[in-house]
């Protein structure tokens, strides 16, 4: 029987309110919630928050799964958005940073033009997605590749959009 498959029928089974098959998704998923988590550098006392938080939505959202598309993605999905939300939370209720200019000591270009911004401005001129690469690539320092892992974006893709949106800030600054 396929992952795939197994997956399907506990959804069907937490659908019609069993709790077992509930159980069973968590004991499948928490794991592997924790280590997407860890990945991408969640604070390792807000990981549990978290799962339970990605969870709690998967619940209340069961009946929008489309079938037709695998679990674990759109469970990991749940999580990240959850996660981008909190982190853009976090931004802008911090006024210091809302103030804070960028240090300007960037050396590449990528952080050139987002230097002349200050943070608050910068998430607000971006999409959903513009907002994430940059978070992820910039604020987090992380490689394409690994951004590419999460969002299931290529790689190429990911990095065509993200010099669109510098250049776009470049114009701006």
């Amino acid at each position: 029987m396929s992952e795939k498959k197994t997956d399907l029928e506990l959804i069907k089974l937490v659908k019609k309110g069993d709790s077992k098959a509930l159980n069973t998704l968590l004991e499948l998923y928490i794991p592997q919630l924790t280590a997407f988590f860890r990945y991408i550098h969640v604070a390792e006392d807000y990981i549990e928050d978290l799962i339970q938080e990605t969870f709690e939505k998967m619940i209340n959202n069961i009946d929008s799964f489309d079938e037709n598309k695998k679990f674990s993605t759109w469970l990991m999905t749940i999580g990240r958005n959850l996660y981008v939300d909190q982190y853009r939370k976090k931004i802008k209720s911090e006024e210091f940073i809302a103030n804070e200019k960028l240090d300007n000591s960037f050396s590449d270009p990528e952080n050139e033009a987002i230097g002349k911004l200050n943070v608050e401005e910068l998430l607000n001129s971006l999409s959903e997605k513009e907002r994430f690469i940059i978070e992820m690539r910039i604020f987090k320092e992380m490689p394409f590749a690994d951004i590419s892992e999460i969002t299931g974006e290529s790689e190429t893709s990911l990095r065509s959009r993200f010099f669109r949106v510098i250049n776009r800030l470049k114009t701006i600054a």
